[in-house]
């Protein structure tokens, strides 16, 4: 790592200028603010050729090689990916820090994990964190502004956050927090700060999605006074994911108003230009080809080789905290991956699906009680969201945010069954069955869906958008597909949700990994009891199911440190949760087990290393294939095993 940093290093100072790369004309002053938003922990730069991310190495370097440069964040910086996630998104602060931003707005996921962590996030910040339209008990939570001075010129900033933060992060955790009328408090704010600066920039937690917001950043600047209105330069905006490279033209304005969509794949850039007739303010985008090619200076280098090795601290000191146990298992909880063929959760019910999808309806019974809302509590969860196994033994912090690397949120949305059915029909893109009941896996969905708080039954030879042929919840009540009117509170992941309408929208509860990793300490009674869970609970069947009763695997059985077979060998076996029972293996070390037809899970007593196997004749995983995966189709026994 280091090496390849060096050659970089000693390619861009080869490459590097040392007059500023944006001039000003004689007697103005530029003044270029870099910007980004919605990094959601996002902060190195994508190493393969495809991957679009800039990475906070690249968009430093760029600052430190401008001439009189700020590098600013429009909010939802510390939420999202692992690397954001394992310290509540200090260890972003700390990599914003390295990368010498100037200022931040608060997003609305920067308070996922709480008031009182955004507050240690904003005193670990070597910059402010903005938000004028949030209080607490009637007080400011946050700054609402900051004034920098740079190249002899004052430069206001005001924060504003969205109030549909209200409903869009955790309620219980924003206890006292309230999130005032964004156009209030801008108005305010800048006739503060007018006085006593050359420009006035707004950076909006807020977005251009109409139907998502009460009030997009467009929308702000068309409740400001006419006053107001004049005194503000440019804007930056965040929160809708959009890629905004817009001027705001009404009642004679020229605001530039940029946002640079999600995960860092662009650099927003906004030019001051501070002349004898005040200030003009231009905007425009980088992506990651233009952001490569920009031409950097000795500072610049040095910042991105100081963003690099900040960001290599951090990651030595998380090893610790994703090493941390969590509890022990007793059982695995089967996802993801279980061999290389298929994605488990994307084909069948799996525990994890059923485990994540409870976890998910908890937290749901929850919010529904704080809320008083009177209406049936179900969740799903698409198979490819589980994208792995929590293992047999301890369970760390570290396994489960694997599981959930996607960085998606758990929503809450009112839905009815028939946007219910249709949610399920959008993963049965099997057409059928062969003699031996494998589903037709080569249309393999990750949209099958893992549910909590119902079961359904689907055919798979069903007409398409027709599969499911009924949906019943826990309490024996049957859904009916064209039902439009019954209201059930569905509780699913962020990726899930963006395909219900905006206004079934309710809120938000939190990362998938925070919401998963209480229920886990809940059900393991804060890690002092195992973990015990069901291959299945039975929560998803197949009708006109062509498959046998029954079913053959032949797991083989090899001797510890050896490739020999057990031949001959009499052991233990234990299928899911029943007693262990007498087995023999054959001449060829093969243990041969009959099974009901489904998933199941083989647990071998004199197993040397403690792993079960995991098979499953609808998925053909151990029956199909002996190729080894992330789990091996085989047991290994010591030597001596009876």
């Amino acid at each position: 790592m280091k090496k390849i940093i060096a050659i970089l290093a000693a390619i861009a100072l080869c490459l590097s200028l040392s007059a500023p790369v944006l001039a000003a004309d004689a007697g103005e002053t530029v003044v270029t603010i870099y910007t980004t938003n919605d990094i959601h922990g996002t902060v190195a730069a994508g190493e393969d050729e495809e991957s679009e991310v800039i990475g906070l190495g690249q968009a430093a370097a760029i600052a430190a090689s401008t001439e009189n440069a700020l590098l600013v964040d429009a909010g939802d910086a510390t939420q999202g990916a692992s690397f954001a996630t394992v310290n509540k998104g200090a260890d972003v602060i700390a990599a914003m820090n390295a990368a010498g931003y100037a200022v931040m707005a608060a997003g609305n996921h920067d308070f996922d994990y709480g008031k009182d962590q955004l507050l240690l996030n904003a005193a670990l910040a070597d910059f402010p964190i903005l938000s004028a339209n949030v209080l607490y008990e009637d007080e400011p939570l946050l700054e609402p502004s900051t004034v920098i001075e740079t190249a002899g010129v004052r430069i206001g900033f005001i924060g504003l956050t969205t109030t549909a933060t209200a409903t869009s992060t955790n309620p219980s955790l924003l206890g006292g927090v309230s999130f005032e009328d964004e156009v209030s408090a801008a108005e305010e704010q800048i006739a503060a700060l007018a006085p006593d600066t050359d420009a006035i920039v707004l950076i909006c937690h807020m977005g251009d999605n109409a139907a998502a917001v009460d009030c997009t950043s467009a929308a702000l600047l068309d409740g400001l006074s006419d006053e107001s209105l004049a005194q503000v330069t440019a804007l930056v905006d965040g929160h809708s994911h959009t890629v905004e490279e817009t001027v705001y033209t009404e009642r004679g304005a020229n605001i530039p108003i940029v946002q640079t969509g999600t995960l860092f794949t662009h650099l927003g850039v906004i030019k001051l230009t501070f002349g004898e007739d005040g200030v003009t303010a231009e905007g425009s985008m980088m992506d990651k080809a233009e952001a490569l090619e920009f031409p950097l200076t000795e500072a610049g280098t040095e910042a991105d080789i100081r963003v690099a090795n900040a960001l290599q601290e951090i990651m030595d000191g998380q090893i610790t905290i994703l090493g941390e146990t969590l509890c022990t298992a007793e059982t695995p909880l089967w996802g993801g991956y279980i061999y290389y063929d298929y994605a488990e959760p994307r084909i069948a019910e799996t525990g994890f699906g059923d485990f994540v999808t409870d976890a998910f309806a908890a937290a749901g019974a929850v919010f529904a009680q704080e809320q008083q809302l009177d209406m049936p509590v179900v969740a799903i969860e698409n198979g490819g969201g589980v994208s792995a196994t929590l293992p047999v033994g301890e369970v760390t912090r570290g396994d489960v945010l694997n599981a959930f690397n996607h960085g998606n949120m758990v929503e809450v949305l009112s839905v009815t069954p028939a946007e219910l059915y249709t949610a399920l029909e959008a993963g049965l893109t099997m057409t059928g069955q062969d003699e031996t009941g494998l589903l037709l896996r080569e249309r393999v969905s990750g949209s099958f869906m893992q549910v909590s708080g119902f079961a359904y039954a689907f055919d798979p030879a069903g007409p398409e958008g027709e599969k499911v042929t009924s949906v019943t919840l826990d309490d024996g009540t049957a859904l009916e597909r064209a039902d439009e009117e019954t209201e059930l509170l569905l509780i699913t992941n962020s990726y899930v949700a963006s395909g219900f309408p905006e206004e079934d929208k309710l809120g938000e509860l939190g990362g998938e990994d925070m919401i998963v990793e209480d229920y886990l300490l809940a059900q393991t009674h804060e890690g002092t009891v195992p973990l015990a869970w069901p291959t299945v609970l039975g929560r998803i069947t197949i009708d006109n199911d062509q498959s046998p009763d029954t079913y053959e695997v032949a797991v083989p059985i090899t001797v510890a440190g050896t490739e020999d077979p057990a031949a001959n060998k009499a052991l233990h076996l234990r299928v899911d949760g029943g007693e262990y029972e007498d087995v023999e293996t054959d001449g060829e070390g093969l243990l041969h087990v009959t099974l009901d037809k489904g998933p199941h899970t083989l647990y071998l007593q004199e197993s040397a290393d403690g792993v079960p196997v995991y098979v499953n004749n609808y998925s053909g995983s151990g029956t199909v294939t002996v190729e080894p995966g992330y789990y091996s189709l085989s047991f290994t026994v010591d030597g001596a095993a009876a």
